[in-house]
């Protein structure tokens, strides 16, 4: 049954799609080896329109699919008018890359991810870095490094 995002689940997307970039970001790929280049895209520069857009479509996404795993919070996301569609992707790592971004930030001893597919948010993530930790909910987002 799908849900409206909570107040936090809805801070922390919007706080990503304002400020977070993609991942590797310029720095990072510029030190990359030409191993690494032929290994990677080089990264997506986001324009402010884009994250208009985002922010804009946040407000139209319902949660349609919550992550069982028991250790983290993460969400799949689908637009209202799609809440049914088995063809919008809510399953985060699955899907069709050709049309999708990722912006990436952390938090104390995991990582965020806030996938976007068609210019809609449809997974946001939360990916424990540490074997023995677990996260009920959504950090806060002063928190979260960028």
């Amino acid at each position: 049954m799908a849900r409206p995002l909570t107040a936090r689940e809805h801070s922390v997307a919007l706080f990503i799609i304002r400020c977070a970039t993609t991942s590797p970001d310029e720095s990072d790929y510029a030190n990359f080896t030409s191993q690494q280049r032929d290994a990677w895209d080089p990264p997506v520069p986001i324009t402010a329109e884009q994250r208009q857009t985002w922010e804009n479509s946040l407000g139209e996404v319902l949660v349609t699919n919550e992550c069982g795993c028991g250790i983290c919070p993460s969400i799949g996301m689908r637009p209202r008018h799609r809440t049914d569609d088995d063809k919008r992707n809510d399953q985060g790592g699955d899907g069709d890359w050709s049309d999708r971004i990722v912006l990436t930030a952390d938090v104390s001893g995991a990582m965020l991810l806030l996938f976007i597919d068609d210019d809609i948010p449809s997974y946001l993530e939360l990916a424990p870095t540490d074997d023995e930790l677990s996260f009920a909910e959504f950090s806060e987002p002063e928190s979260i490094s960028i």
